[in-house]
């Protein structure tokens, strides 16, 4: 949960490439001045401060210590806030932005379950949480349901105790609620938590 409120955070920091262009000078008398780059793709510039994976990756741990060491509703309302931040601040479009980018960074995973992958063998070492469903039987017993899914896209289904499951279904709840908080968890943290969890 404080992940993917770091990641919001960050997103607010960081600076993505942007595009640059040419444009040939008129010179006084009619000659036409072109740039060499007239002819050629258009460039990108490189961002004022290289991205550095492992530096990112040591905050990510760093935020996670001090979560820890928060109670649970601390951490929740702080992810409250950056939620209503992130709509404020942030659109669509930069979020896709800079899930295109991070991808290229920290690499991509499926976000999604595949349908044609259900009798492959689940990889337990990159499993996250998909989705969580809350049930009710006859007798008022409430039961909580992880779908997890691996890097591939192979789901499978965990019980899951209801201490854990009634606040990890608050939690996923209110990622959904919000379509920007949900492609940041989908597209961005998903991916940069494989790397985390893979040293784990």
């Amino acid at each position: 949960m404080i992940v993917s409120g770091f990641v919001l955070y960050w997103l607010n920091r960081i600076e993505l490439p942007k595009p640059v262009a040419s444009e040939s000078l008129q010179i006084d008398g009619g000659f036409t001045q072109r740039s060499a780059m007239d002819n050629q793709p258009l460039l990108v510039e490189q961002t004022s401060e290289r991205i550095d994976r492992a530096r990112v990756l040591r905050d990510i741990r760093q935020e996670m210590k001090q979560a820890q060491e928060r109670g649970e509703e601390d951490n929740f309302e702080r992810l409250q806030q950056l939620s209503a931040d992130l709509r404020r601040n942030s659109t669509t479009k930069t979020v896709d932005e800079m899930s295109e980018f991070l991808g290229g960074v920290f690499g991509k995973r499926a976000t999604e379950p595949d349908a044609k992958k259900a009798a492959e063998e689940f990889d337990v070492s990159t499993a996250q949480m998909h989705d969580i469903t809350k049930l009710t039987d006859e007798q008022g017993v409430v039961r909580y349901v992880i779908v997890m899914i691996d890097a591939t896209g192979v789901t499978r289904e965990v019980d899951v105790d209801a201490e854990n499951g009634q606040r990890l279904y608050k939690t996923m709840q209110l990622i959904k609620s919000n379509p920007l908080l949900e492609k940041v968890y989908r597209n961005i943290l998903m991916g940069i938590l494989d790397q985390v969890l893979k040293e784990q």
